[in-house]
């Protein structure tokens, strides 16, 4: 129970080590997903920065210096554009907002689809021109095509917005399957722990030869017996038995003999043990029965009868008996006093089982 209770444990540092590890995950996916969505959506931005440039590089109308700062504007525009369109397409470094560096993932699926379309579109001007007539060229081609560069970006924003929700909502289920199996864990571990408690103060109570309740045990019982019995009317009787000959067991075969004779006495008085009685050993080879519900008359015959049933138990090569005593107990009196009366008794059956027995052998 202990090895499957550390296991638990251990098991539960995982799981939780693991939600923990999904949270961060979907944190870090969250910002990956914003910082994408967010370059998407500056792509269209330049796309229409690009064209705006291209057209006022043409400009007649306009001075040579503004033209050529138009141009220095578009090639820088498109520059950044064709970057971030590698970086999605093939995964690698690009530009942010604010100028510094952003590493992007590759795309997969759909939106890569979407990148190749778009690349498609612009493969015939791999870098912004520079000359008057390229100029001239380029800019009647982004009036053009400017509206479906528009469109394939606006689709994969829509697409990476997609895959952001699918992604963490996969990561999330993860992390509510991790999350219910570390519950479920945890009340396992509760659950062991109440066990190893009620194994604990089983023990505690319990003789650990024979198995029936241990002295401390034994008393509790008859604590609580003997409140109920000075607010009741319901009778309390106690039986007290010591065994007869027991010594000479242990002295001729050995304690693993006399061990075998006291499991026996206590498989049989368990036997003999009506519902709601409570049994025990005191220790060495003393036993006590508390009987609740029993009338004097009717203690006495329980007693005889136990006495019966605990006659030629084996011991090795020998066979014991069992001296009984018995009393009805006052609603005054302490577990002690009980114990004291019936001890008396049980001393009186036995010094004349002792005294039988010693005429027997001068009879022979």
């Amino acid at each position: 129970m202990k090895s499957r209770l550390i296991l638990a444990v251990a098991t539960f540092v995982v799981l939780d080590l693991g939600t923990l590890a999904f949270s961060y995950t979907i944190a870090r996916q969250v910002e990956k997903d914003a910082v994408a969505i967010n370059l998407a959506g500056r792509q269209r931005m330049l796309s229409q920065r690009i064209t705006k440039a291209a057209l006022l590089a043409v400009n007649a109308e306009r001075s040579e210096t503004q033209r050529a700062e138009s141009t220095a504007e578009l090639g820088q525009a498109y520059k950044v554009f064709n970057r971030t369109l590698s970086a999605f397409a093939e995964g690698g470094e690009t530009v942010g907002g604010d100028g510094r560096p952003v590493q992007l993932d590759s795309v997969q699926g759909k939106a890569a689809l979407l990148l190749g379309e778009v690349r498609g579109v612009l493969q015939t001007w791999p870098q912004a021109p520079t000359s008057p007539t390229d100029l001239v060229r380029f800019s009647h081609f982004m009036n053009d095509r400017n509206g479906e560069v528009l469109d394939f970006m606006n689709r994969l924003t829509t697409e990476l917005e997609r895959e952001s929700i699918a992604s963490v909502s996969r990561l999330r289920i993860a992390q509510s399957i991790a999350f219910f199996l570390s519950l479920i864990n945890f009340l396992f571990i509760l659950y062991g722990m109440h066990r190893a408690r009620l194994t604990a103060e089983s023990a505690s109570v319990t003789d650990a030869l024979t198995g029936l309740l241990n002295r401390g045990g034994l008393y509790r019982e008859l604590d609580a017996a003997l409140e109920r019995r000075r607010t009741s009317d319901v009778p309390l009787g106690v039986m007290l038995l010591d065994l007869n000959e027991f010594k000479a067991v242990n002295d001729n075969y050995g304690h693993a003999a006399g061990d075998a004779t006291l499991r026996e006495v206590a498989r049989r008085i368990r036997g003999f043990c009506k519902p709601g009685w409570m049994c025990g050993r005191l220790g060495g080879d003393e036993f006590a029965v508390v009987c609740p519900g029993q009338t004097p008359q009717a203690l006495a015959e329980s007693a005889q009868q136990l006495s019966s049933i605990l006659g030629g138990i084996p011991g090795g090569g020998l066979t014991v008996s069992a001296s009984v005593g018995w009393a009805s107990v006052e609603p005054e009196q302490s577990a002690d006093e009980v114990i004291a009366v019936v001890d008396a008794k049980m001393y009186m059956v036995k010094k004349s089982h002792h005294m039988a027995r010693s005429h027997r052998d001068k009879a022979r």
